[in-house]
């Protein structure tokens, strides 16, 4: 099946419970490197650790191309201070799902939720997010192998993709 034009994409969300089965298939479908970018280490159970995420409610974003649900994001928190994570299937990246999919995000949790601060976390490695997280006015701060990306009402830079 040949990747998806940003065009062709809806941005859904997801419950928790009533989709959280196709969700833990969509993490199944992520390669090795696209699971170790995403909870920043390699692990064998994934399944669990997304049953797990997936218990604690978080509000949860999905992108689909037709009924393919092709990226996942999530975010935890509440109280203003929210923490967000995202996975872009392998044959969709570098075309700007996830960019999309971060704006979206900060969007709506600044707009809609009362978000005063979000958070995201990645591998210094993770050059993609580095550069998504610097477009929307993300501070990123090194904290050894890990960057810490802080987006907040007076630096966010939401745009028209």
């Amino acid at each position: 099946m040949p990747s998806a034009d940003v065009e062709e994409l809806s941005i859904v969300q997801l419950d928790p419970v009533r989709d959280g089965e196709e969700v833990i298939e969509f993490y199944r479908s992520l390669s090795r490197q696209s699971i170790k970018s995403r909870f920043m280490c390699m692990m064998s159970d994934v399944e669990g650790c997304v049953r797990s995420l997936l218990a604690s409610r978080p509000i949860i974003y999905g992108v689909r191309h037709g009924n393919e649900l092709i990226a996942v994001g999530e975010a935890y928190g509440k109280g203003g201070v929210y923490e967000i994570a995202l996975a872009v299937k392998d044959k969709h990246q570098g075309r700007g799902i996830g960019k999309m999919l971060v704006g979206f995000m900060l969007s709506d949790l600044f707009n809609n939720r009362g978000a005063t601060r979000v958070y995201a976390y990645m591998s210094i490695d993770n050059i993609r997010m580095v550069r998504i997280s610097r477009y929307y006015g993300g501070r990123i701060m090194t904290d050894g192998d890990t960057y810490k990306v802080v987006f907040d009402p007076v630096n966010l830079k939401l745009r028209r993709n």
